[in-house]
């Protein structure tokens, strides 16, 4: 499929769900209108990111030296960047009416998203209201951000993801996805613990987590196996999240622009996965 094929079905996809969202509900209530319309603009955001450009600046230069002929009423970088910004309510909206939680298995994984580096975290003043210090098992080091928790379906398309401070107990997330997903939920052992359980279940959430050696696991071998070898599509999509998208690298330095450039690289993500099917 070509590039132009990609643009005009993300922005026609786009288009019917902005359209109902915004109908009882405008996002600008005065003032002059844009000159590209939100619509153009959120496509372009995607198509940018689909294409590794994962900054303001390299998707308007993309746009304004490729594409211009497309969305002849680009303006300058600055209200580009300010268009993009102010939209992100609305991307954070899209997300779950364009890509709705309809499988019965999920699977929940963490990935850490430091803000600087170590060596500067103590006078960072990048996201300070939120960020704090964390650890990462994987990596068995110490960083100064963020930890996102991304729940991905079966079908492998991005459902939640929920962004806390790096120093919470990750299972503090799955307050975030209650009434969003239901069924099965699979995830690390992170997430052990019969409170946990038994919390989720009232909510209609089966949660599996493997076990640590010293436990006791009346489960099935063969069922255990089968729910890892599932959870390994979430480090699937971590991986391209991380390197296609830079999810780790989001430069921003409030929890606007932060939220707005995060749910960017999630809707691009969707997209990509919906058009490479």
């Amino acid at each position: 499929m070509e590039l132009e094929d990609h643009i005009i079905i993300i922005y026609l996809r786009i288009e019917e769900i902005y359209n109902k969202l915004t109908a009882n509900t405008p996002l600008r209530r005065g003032g002059f209108s844009p000159h590209l319309s939100d619509v153009e603009v959120l496509t372009m955001e995607i198509i940018g990111e689909m294409q590794g450009r994962n900054g303001d600046r390299a998707i308007w230069r993309y746009f304004d030296q490729h594409w211009r002929h497309w969305f002849p009423e680009l303006s300058a970088y600055k209200t580009f960047a300010k268009h993009c910004a102010n939209l992100c309510w609305i991307k954070q909206a899209l997300l779950p009416e364009l890509f709705p939680a309809t499988d019965r298995v999920h699977i929940i994984d963490g990935v850490p998203m430091p803000v600087c580096h170590n060596a500067r975290a103590y006078r960072s003043k990048t996201l300070e209201t939120i960020a704090e210090w964390g650890f990462c098992a994987a990596k068995d080091e110490h960083y100064y951000g963020l930890r996102g928790h991304v729940v991905i379906g079966i079908n492998g398309f991005i459902s939640a993801f929920i962004v806390t401070p790096a120093n919470i107990d990750e299972r503090q997330s799955l307050w975030d996805i209650v009434g969003r997903i239901k069924g099965t939920l699979i995830g690390d052992k992170g997430f052990i613990g019969q409170k946990w359980i038994d919390a989720m279940a009232d909510h209609d959430i089966n949660l599996q987590t493997p076990l640590r050696k010293n436990m006791p696991d009346a489960r099935p071998k063969k069922t255990v196996k089968a729910l890892m070898r599932i959870r390994k599509k979430v480090e699937t999509a971590l991986s391209v999240l991380t390197e296609t998208f830079a999810l780790t690298k989001i430069k921003a330095h409030d929890i606007w622009h932060y939220t707005s450039k995060l749910y960017r690289k999630i809707l691009a993500y969707n997209f990509y996965i919906e058009l490479k099917s």
